[in-house]
């Protein structure tokens, strides 16, 4: 069977879920993507020349940036109606910023098996404007399945369209557990020479973000939230902030503001060699976000054993985030109880991090490779 994947941009994620799901046989696909990156985005494409799997950047589309927020808009892609004929089955990941819904109309048309790859869940669909368009888009008229990331990603879609169950394939959203872990057993033993390299005192409590510092990332209430565990006492607390974006400025103001220049350090963007480092230093992980489809971040984390402390708007807290058995879920606009969160996960540290170990198994490549086979099957 040969298949289409239709999608915004091919992320590092994706690549390597693509290249292992090119090890499946009994799928042909071809992945069709509407930008090579966007602008927000620091990472490099060297890795797309490792790809096993056959790609090609739309030539017909074109970027444009959403008024007044950091989300981008794609238009255009005429060559599908001539791409999308040839394959058997279409497999679109989200709604490709407008992309999506006429050519799935399309490919529905024309009698073509047409997925909706959908990450969006009942939290992040969070305003009647996008109730509307993802109403209108999730629907099961349009599309004659759905790949679901998530179980709250389930429930939109049952939500939204009845006596749909049976045409809703589930799945983890995952990261390359293999690559991760080999890369803990290696910098585990060496933590004590990472930390004394970095001139981290071993004493230090170390609390980790790694993200794009943009709104939606909330990174203004995990400051905050240092900033009340140092009021109550505990000195002995180091905050990184690991990445890059419009925010950058802001973020280095509040903390001169606070007066936690010695409790909070901002370090640039870092590819997996670089970053992994610092998951092995840390003593938990923290994702804020007041918006996040899922949070690949926290598989990463979970992989090294970490702690991980969400907030209640990130997609894979309800998958993947247990309180008090491998983290804890707070109110994202909480300050307080997110300082009372990462100071639980921190006692807990050693328990916490081996189920975190444990549970994020469950969300790997091969799940996800069966499913995207099965929703086309």
């Amino acid at each position: 069977m040969k298949i289409l994947f239709i999608t915004n941009i091919i992320s590092p994620y994706m690549h390597e879920l693509f290249n292992h799901l090119a090890t499946y046989k009994a799928i042909d696909f071809t992945v069709a993507a509407c930008a090579p990156t966007e602008p927000d985005r620091a990472w490099s494409l060297d890795y797309l020349k490792l790809a096993t799997y056959k790609f090609e950047i739309l030539p017909d589309v074109k970027l444009l940036k959403a008024p007044g927020k950091n989300r981008f808009m794609y238009l255009g892609g005429i060559s599908l109606l001539t791409k999308i004929p040839q394959f058997d089955a279409v497999i679109f990941k989200g709604g490709t910023r407008f992309v999506g819904p006429f050519y799935a109309l399309f490919s529905r048309l024309i009698g073509k098996k047409t997925i909706l790859w959908e990450e969006n869940s009942i939290e992040t669909t969070d305003t009647a404007i996008k109730r509307i368009i993802k109403q209108l888009y999730i629907n099961k008229t349009l599309f004659s399945g759905f790949i679901a990331y998530g179980t709250n990603v389930r429930k939109l879609i049952e939500k939204f369209n009845k006596d749909v169950s049976e045409r809703i394939f589930f799945s983890y959203s995952p990261v390359n557990n293999d690559k991760f872990r080999k890369r803990y057993l290696k910098l585990a033993p060496k933590k004590a020479l990472i930390r004394r390299k970095l001139g981290i005192p071993p004493d230090m409590k170390v609390v980790l973000f790694a993200g794009r510092f943009v709104d939606e990332k909330n990174v203004f209430t995990l400051i905050n939230s240092i900033e009340h565990i140092v009021a109550g006492g505990e000195q002995n607390v180091l905050c990184l902030l690991v990445g890059g974006g419009q925010l950058e400025n802001d973020f280095r103001a509040h903390i001169r503001t606070s007066r936690l220049e010695n409790h909070v350090k901002i370090l640039p963007f870092m590819e997996f060699n670089k970053l992994s480092m610092f998951y092995a230093i840390a003593d938990s992980f923290v994702l804020p976000s007041m918006w996040e489809v899922w949070g690949l971040v926290v598989n990463e984390a979970m992989n090294f054993n970490l702690p991980v402390v969400v907030s209640d708007r990130v997609g894979c807290a309800h998958d993947l985030v247990r309180n008090n058995v491998n983290g804890y879920i707070f109110p994202y606009k909480d300050s307080k109880i997110l300082a009372n969160c990462i100071l639980k996960s921190i006692k807990n540290r050693e328990k916490l991090g081996m189920n975190s170990y444990n549970i994020v198994q469950n969300a790997n490549f091969d799940n996800t490779c069966r499913t995207i086979i099965k929703s086309v099957s």
